[in-house]
């Protein structure tokens, strides 16, 4: 079976690592959102600040692939400290490379990056399967921290008052 070695545009790439990392995941939970633009594409499950990500990163040559936080610092530190316990499950399901940190002063993020190389269907399955990967690995946590803390996970800002919504707020 031939392989197809033509390089991807970035949206494509990304829209096909979407595509295949979703149909890799049990049906409940195929019903993320999703949004692609130019280098990244991000995945949640209704609080955006709580979301896998898929970033090209051209400047350093690497594709992250992570789990990030990007709630208010309490918030994340809990976070972290939930997957510290698991880094091993994890590491065990999507490789050694992966990493947990605090990324800036509030932000959290567990990610492994790949080699970013010419965009090709073969590169787009691994990042794919690696994200599958990172989902089975965590969602099962996140789900359970998310539960656990519903009033304290800010999921953005009302446009029209500018109020804060939390994620008990937000779910029907």
């Amino acid at each position: 079976m031939a392989t197809d070695r033509r390089a991807m545009l970035p949206q494509e790439f990304l829209h096909g690592v979407r595509d295949r990392a979703g149909a890799a995941l049990p049906e409940e939970w195929r019903s993320f959102r999703s949004r692609v633009e130019y280098s990244t594409l991000q995945i949640h499950y209704g609080n955006p600040r709580a979301h896998y990500e898929v970033w090209l990163v051209r400047k350093t040559g690497r594709i992250e692939v992570g789990l990030h936080f990007e709630d208010e610092r309490d918030t994340n530190t809990r976070a972290a400290c939930l997957l510290a316990e698991r880094v091993h499950e994890v590491r065990e399901r999507v490789g050694a490379g992966v990493d947990l940190e605090q990324w800036t002063a509030s932000w959290t993020r567990l990610h492994l990056t790949l080699p970013l190389e010419s965009l090709t269907d073969d590169l787009c399955a691994e990042t794919a399967e690696r994200l599958a990967g990172l989902i089975l690995a965590t969602r099962p946590h996140v789900s359970a921290w998310l539960d656990a803390s519903p009033t304290r996970i800010a999921v953005g800002a009302d446009r029209k008052g500018g109020r804060r919504r939390t994620a008990a707020a937000t779910r029907r």
